[in-house]
């Protein structure tokens, strides 16, 4: 027998989402829809996921619309039978309670701590004060909640658009704009006063006009990865300058069309080699165990229209150059139409970032945790070096790689980098 109502929800893909952003709904309400069926798009982290139906029936209500963020277990939407009354699915809206998701390792056990004496002068809290508590928290959504702390907006002053007077984050950015703009409620405006007077003090009276643009969900996910990275890795550097002149020969002698591999290519493909060699440089760090891995998947860092994204390339070292070059083409170009799948941005080895054909010389890359190591690219340049005794003009470029100081010791990152400036310039085993 089919459930009369059945929520559905944001799901959680992959142990470090705690929101999605949902682009796109492919059915419209009063919709009837099966099982497995693909209804919506929501956008998390890196790529677009299709999400399926829980249950078939009627899609009788959109709680999310297209655009909004919402947490991992939030009711975005109702799937009930037809003959399920309005007011039924009203109250099952509103008494909806997402359900608790985790986002901490569960292997630990909880802390003890010894009990506390009762604190004769603390009031308890009533069922009805709970119950405010309650209500108070369902009638913002947590990322509003941000916004407003961000911003220093009064949550109790703003007006919810959404179901049931939810209040959105637009309704907090509405507020706060309104407020600054001199249209909202005087006795309000002391809400967003230190937020504005903040704002005044950093923007010199006189400076140009500017318009604020709210990240994305792949924004705020590539911003948070790397503040966490910057922060909780010590990185080093070594550099290495390389004469890729051999490689530029080499690859000259090739037939030439779209299919010919590129530099980067035989960068790919000597990487990998001296990643086999070196497996500590090939490696995750996960809590206090060390993985190093058999093959070199290689994580292609590329620039896409919403954000860096770094598809994989699977077990470089077992792929000639010309299937390097076929996969890393296919794999960049789903990057920038942003068509990747999961799978094919998940785990990773090790990193490749390549800036030389935006004209950069040489740059430093934050490693792509839990990797331990990242190599960023620059251009390949005519400079002056020494040849023997006299001055010549090779076709050089600046490596340099970033290592977690944890797992790879300096002396293992020199001798990767030996390894790999070896490879390319005698490319002839590649």
């Amino acid at each position: 027998m089919p459930t009369p109502i059945a929520s559905l929800t944001m799901p959680k893909w992959g142990i470090e989402m705690t929101e999605g952003t949902i682009t796109n709904w492919r059915v419209t309400p009063g919709t009837r829809i099966e099982k497995g069926q693909e209804i919506l798009d929501v956008e998390t982290e890196k790529i677009v996921n299709a999400v399926e139906a829980p249950a078939s029936g009627v899609l009788r209500r959109i709680i999310a619309q297209e655009g909004e963020t919402r947490s991992v277990g939030e009711l975005i939407g109702i799937i009930a039978d037809a003959d399920v009354g309005e007011e039924e699915i009203e109250r099952f809206a509103r008494e909806f309670v997402a359900a608790a998701v985790s986002f901490e390792p569960t292997d630990a056990p909880p802390p003890t701590e010894p009990p506390k004496l009762a604190d004769a002068t603390a009031a308890p809290i009533s069922a009805a004060a709970a119950d405010d508590v309650g209500s108070e928290e369902a009638r913002v959504s947590p990322i509003a909640r941000r916004v407003a702390e961000r911003l220093g907006v009064d949550l109790s002053k703003v007006h919810g658009t959404g179901r049931n007077g939810r209040v959105s984050k637009e309704d907090v950015e509405a507020y706060a704009a309104a407020v600054q703009g001199g249209t909202a409620p005087a006795a309000a405006a002391s809400t967003v006063a230190s937020a504005t007077t903040a704002s005044n003090a950093a923007t010199p009276v006189g400076t140009s006009a500017f318009r604020r643009v709210a990240m994305n969900s792949r924004r705020r996910t590539i911003a948070r990865r790397l503040q966490e990275s910057k922060q909780t890795i010590p990185h080093y550097r070594l550099t290495v300058d390389v004469d890729f002149g051999p490689v530029l020969e080499l690859r000259a002698g090739l037939p030439g069309g779209p299919s010919r591999p590129s530099v980067n290519d035989f960068l790919l493909r000597a990487a990998a080699l001296a990643l086999r060699e070196h497996p500590d440089v090939n490696a995750q760090l996960e809590g206090d165990e060390i993985l190093q891995f058999e093959h070199a998947d290689i994580a292609i860092a590329v620039a896409a229209d919403a954000g860096l994204v770094t598809p994989i390339l699977r077990a470089v070292d077992t792929k000639s150059i010309v299937e390097i070059a076929h996969e890393s083409r296919a794999l960049i170009a789903s990057a920038r139409q942003g068509t990747l799948q999961r799978e094919q941005i998940t785990g990773g080895s090790f990193t490749v970032s390549n800036l030389g054909m935006f004209g950069v010389s040489r740059f430093d890359a934050i490693i792509n945790a839990p990797q331990v190591a990242i190599l960023a690219v620059g251009a390949v340049e005519p400079r002056a070096v020494v040849q023997g005794n006299d001055l010549a003009v090779a076709r050089m470029a600046t490596l340099t790689l970033s290592a977690d100081h944890r797992v790879v010791d300096g002396a293992v990152g020199a001798a990767f980098l030996r390894s790999l400036g070896d490879r390319l310039r005698d490319p002839r085993g590649l």
